[in-house]
C-alpha cells in the first residue's frame, strides 16, 4: 500500500501532538509526529513486502520470519527513527548458506555450515515444515518397508525424514533468494523524498503553532 503523508498528518492532528495540547512547551525539543507516523507506515509496509517476497521465493520457515518482524518507532528529542527487529537467521535464506561440502549452491554466500548437527528448535521447524506438506519428502513403498525396521530401532518414520532433510540442508546448503534485499528495495525506493516532505510538514505545523502564541 502507498505511504500516505496525508494520513499521517490526520492521525497526528487527531492525537493533538505538536498542534494541540496547550500544555506542551513548543519552545523546547520538538517531536516530529508526522515523521513518526510515516515511519510507522514504512515499518508496516516492509513487513507486508517481506512476507510477499518470502512467499514468492519459497523461503523455508517464512512463517516464523514474518511473525517475528517487529517495527519500533524510537522518538527522542532531536531524533526519530525506525528500528525493525527480525529473527537472527533472517539473512541465511536471503544470502544463502554454503553446504558442509560446498557445491554450486550459494557459492558467494558469506555463510557456511560447518557440521551436520541441528539444535532442538531447528529440528522442530523442520518437523513442522514436513508436516505442512510443503517439504519434498514423500512416502513411498520403500519408505514404508524401511519404516518397519526403523520402528524396531526406536526411530519413527517421521524422525527419519527429519534427519534426512537436515542432512540434505547441511550437506548442500541453502539457496540464495534475495527476498530480504528485494523487500528493502521495494519498500524504501522513495524513502528520501517522502521523509523530506514529512519533516517539512512537521516544521510548518510547528511554526504555525508558535506563530499563534
Amino acid at each position: 500500500m502507498p505511504i500516505s503523508i496525508a494520513k499521517a498528518q490526520a492521525e497526528a492532528l487527531a492525537e493533538g501532538g505538536n498542534f494541540g495540547g496547550e500544555d506542551r512547551d513548543l519552545y523546547g525539543p520538538v517531536t516530529l509526529e508526522i515523521t513518526a507516523k510515516v515511519l510507522a507506515q514504512y515499518g508496516a509496509e516492509f513487513k507486508l513486502k517481506m512476507a510477499e517476497y518470502a512467499n514468492k521465493r519459497k523461503v523455508v520457515a517464512s512463517g516464523d520470519l514474518i511473525d517475528n518482524i517487529t517495527p519500533v518507532i524510537i522518538e527522542q528529542p532531536g531524533l526519530t527513527k525506525l528500528q525493525i527487529k527480525v529473527l537472527d537467521y533472517f539473512d541465511y535464506p536471503n544470502e544463502g548458506v554454503k553446504g558442509v561440502k560446498p557445491s554450486g549452491r550459494a557459492a558467494n554466500s558469506p555463510y557456511q555450515f560447518k557440521h551436520y548437527k541441528m539444535d532442538p528448535v531447528g529440528r522442530e521447524r523442520i518437523r513442522e515444515y514436513i508436516r505442512s506438506g510443503r517439504a519434498k519428502v514423500r512416502n513411498t513403498k520403500r519408505d514404508k518397508a524401511r519404516g518397519i525396521g526403523l520402528e524396531r530401532k526406536g526411530i519413527s518414520l517421521e524422525d527419519s525424514k527429519v534427519n534426512t532433510m537436515i542432512y540434505l540442508i547441511k550437506r548442500f546448503g541453502i539457496k540464495k533468494t534475495n527476498y530480504f534485499n528485494a523487500a528493502i528495495k521495494d519498500t524504501f525506493k522513495d524513502f528520501e523524498i517522502i521523509m523530506s516532505e514529512a519533516v517539512g510538514r512537521d516544521i510548518v505545523f510547528t511554526l504555525q503553532k508558535l506563530n499563534r502564541k
